[in-house]
């Protein structure tokens, strides 16, 4: 599986913060409680309301376009990321794979890009209730700066 990019967790969190608040976020409110730079949350804001995700609230800021059970972890990656198979020496791309039928890799990269796929789609939004917004993530700028 392709790891979470900075911006699928910057992502994550601006979801999980307009969940919490049960109300409208601003770019700043996001951009404040992450620690990622503004143009940065105004590029994935962006690219979640063009996913159906979360929707504009003019003058006010932004809130979740569905329940929170209904928003998967595969709708937030996607909205984010360009689809990439699992990582193999060939690409993992199982379908795309000339050697697959000779391969003894091709089994794994196959059941591997399943399961990535079947975990993204069953963990929702909603499974993040009880977590605090301010807990830092493993991507959060602000460590590296606290490590310097």
């Amino acid at each position: 599986m392709k790891p979470l990019t900075e911006g699928t967790v910057l992502a994550l969190h601006a979801l999980q913060l307009m969940m919490l608040k049960q109300g409208h976020v601003t770019l700043q409110d996001i951009s404040r409680s992450s620690g990622f730079p503004a143009e940065r949350t105004r590029w994935v804001v962006g690219k979640l309301r063009k996913a159906g995700l979360v929707k504009s609230l003019p003058g006010r800021g932004f809130v979740l376009q569905k329940a929170p059970g209904e928003i998967t972890i595969q709708q937030l990656v996607l909205a984010i990321e360009e689809p990439a198979p699992p990582t193999a020496p060939c690409g993992g791309n199982y379908d795309a794979c000339a050697s697959r039928g000779s391969c003894i890799l091709a089994p794994l990269c196959r059941i591997t890009a399943e399961s990535a796929q079947q975990a993204l789609q069953s963990f929702t939004l909603a499974e993040l209730l009880g977590i605090r917004p301010d807990l830092p993530n493993c991507m959060d700028p602000r460590l590296g700066a606290q490590a310097s």
